[in-house]
């Protein structure tokens, strides 16, 4: 018995050794790693994503509404309806208009093949050939005029249904039945949630070593404790204040050098429905660099 308690306790101490000895290993791969790397850090960092102005494309009375404020849509999804009958009369009276054309052209290439023959024979002068032939022209060139319409009619007719260009969220849904809008009146947000960003603004004293295609941490303060994945997708040809209304003048005898900040955007790769994200959002952002990178 003793002897058995002996092996266990030098097995005991070679798996102690083992793991003492690849924890010793990884700490020294990790400092290794991390001496190859360095980064810079910001708090001024807000998150964002594509925002469609959802509008109808033609004018009318709100027929119906398939959705709800802040809910989650499908791409294709039914969102909202104007009232399709007088677009659908439209369509019928140029399908109408179409049948007339058709039996209006039939008529005149049958009085034009019939003039040019007696023509030929000099019953008929070729004055009146070549004015039944400018005829046929006109009432082609009528008819696809009719075609037009009708397309466009029933073009009108298929954007009565509005539906979702894309995966994403509701914003500022207030339609309802009864409402009349107007072709392009923007109506309600659909953020896209197919891609999210980051936009961090960095000094510009840091944007030295930042670099297209750099790795980056993100925290969002909506979830303190989860760590989104990033990479640094485009850097900002200006600083944020370069682009505003009234960009600030140095050209005064007063002037103040301020540290500029330079947006940065950096694309969420990790996404997750357990997150879900919120436009606008705050967070804090690191971007890892390579020491041994030149400029």
């Amino acid at each position: 018995m003793s002897r058995l308690s002996q092996m266990a306790r030098a097995l005991l101490r070679q798996k102690a050794l083992l793991a003492f000895i690849a924890v010793l290993a990884a700490y020294g791969l990790y400092v290794y790693w991390r001496s190859l790397q360095d980064y810079v850090s910001t708090d001024d960092a807000y998150v964002g994503a594509h925002v469609v102005s959802m509008a109808a494309q033609v004018a009318g009375p709100v027929a119906q509404v398939f959705v709800h404020d802040n809910r989650p849509v499908r791409a294709h999804q039914r969102l909202f309806e104007i009232d399709p009958h007088p677009y659908k009369i439209a369509v019928e009276a140029a399908r109408a208009a179409v049948q007339e054309r058709q039996a209006l052209l039939a008529n005149a290439e049958a009085i034009s093949g019939r003039t040019q023959r007696m023509a030929a024979h000099r019953f008929l002068s070729s004055q009146a050939s070549e004015t039944a032939q400018t005829t046929v022209k006109a009432d082609r060139a009528a008819l696809a005029a009719a075609r037009a319409a009708l397309a466009r009619a029933q073009l009108n007719l298929a954007h009565c249904l509005v539906r979702a260009p894309t995966d994403g969220y509701l914003s500022e849904m207030k339609l309802r039945p009864g409402a009349y809008v107007q072709a392009g009146q923007p109506l309600f947000a659909l953020i896209a949630t197919h891609s999210y960003w980051v936009t961090a603004n960095f000094k510009e004293t840091s944007l030295s070593h930042i670099a297209l295609g750099d790795r980056a941490h993100i925290h969002v303060d909506m979830y303190p404790n989860h760590l989104f994945r990033g990479k640094v997708i485009g850097i900002s040809g200006g600083s944020g204040t370069a682009f505003s209304l009234l960009p600030p003048e140095n050209a005064t005898g007063n002037w103040v050098k301020v540290t500029q900040r330079v947006p940065v955007r950096i694309l969420i790769l990790d996404p997750n429905p357990r997150w879900p994200l919120r436009i606008g959002t705050s967070a804090d952002v690191t971007v890892f660099f390579r020491k041994t990178r030149t400029h």
